[in-house]
């Protein structure tokens, strides 16, 4: 019976286990760490493999060194036998070897990392383009927000001319009507002072009318009575 062993974080010297895989990452590689990615693990190695660099070449100066020293000494001293005479370069290629075996696996870590770094980039990329798309997108929803404020605007602009056209226009009907209304009015008026006047007149006739039934009244009796005294 096998023990199935998760996969490790592909960041270097990290030992926590990759993400759960999501719909945009069906095979995750790293953590969650937010450094642990295919950008930082390839400039950590890169950074390492400087380091390494460096420490080789001090040290290949410090055998340069050695071996300068060592020269130096030899031409005081006769080599011994032939043997030894070829034996330096043999060691010089059998330590090359060594050390291209110790760096191949480095090699090959740091071609799967720049393999991996180019389908972050495009990743990256890709997410780069749709963020730009969401901004164009954005600023098209904007774009069409002013433009509907701009005409919402002018409508008002266009309501706002029309209500003052018409309040000026009431405006204008209610002031006309007004003296419409006082102009009926001093009409009216001057008709009660001619029906007060003509009420005085009728009065005036009535009391001539009465005066003179009661004059023809008195003259029907004068004669009535110089009638009978004939």
């Amino acid at each position: 019976m096998t023990v199935e062993t998760l996969p490790l974080c592909a960041y270097p010297e990290c030992t926590h286990h990759p993400e759960a895989p999501t719909p945009g990452n069906p095979e995750p590689r790293y953590c969650a760490h937010p450094d642990h990615n295919a950008l930082g693990a390839f400039r950590t190695f890169r950074a390492k493999r400087q380091q390494r660099k460096d420490e080789k070449r001090q040290a290949a100066e410090d055998r340069k060194a050695a071996g300068t020293a060592a020269a130096a000494d030899a031409l005081a001293v006769e080599p011994t036998t032939a043997g030894a005479e070829g034996s330096g370069p043999r060691a010089d290629l059998v330590a090359l070897l060594s050390r291209l075996s110790a760096d191949l696996p480095g090699y090959i870590e740091e071609l799967a990392l720049i393999t991996d770094s180019a389908a972050a980039e495009e990743r990256i990329r890709a997410v780069t383009q749709a963020a730009a798309q969401r901004s164009l997108d954005a600023e098209q929803r904007t774009a069409l927000a002013e433009e509907a404020a701009d005409m919402a605007v002018a409508q008002l602009d266009v309501a706002k001319h029309r209500f003052e056209v018409e309040a000026d226009q009431i405006r204008q009907e209610a002031a006309q009507q007004v003296a419409d209304v006082a102009f009926v009015r001093a009409e009216l008026e001057r008709y009660r002072e001619r029906v007060a006047r003509l009420e005085e007149r009728l009065d005036t006739v009535r009391e001539e009318a009465d005066a003179a039934r009661r004059e023809r009244s008195e003259l029907a009796q004068q004669a009535e009575q110089h009638r009978c005294g004939v």
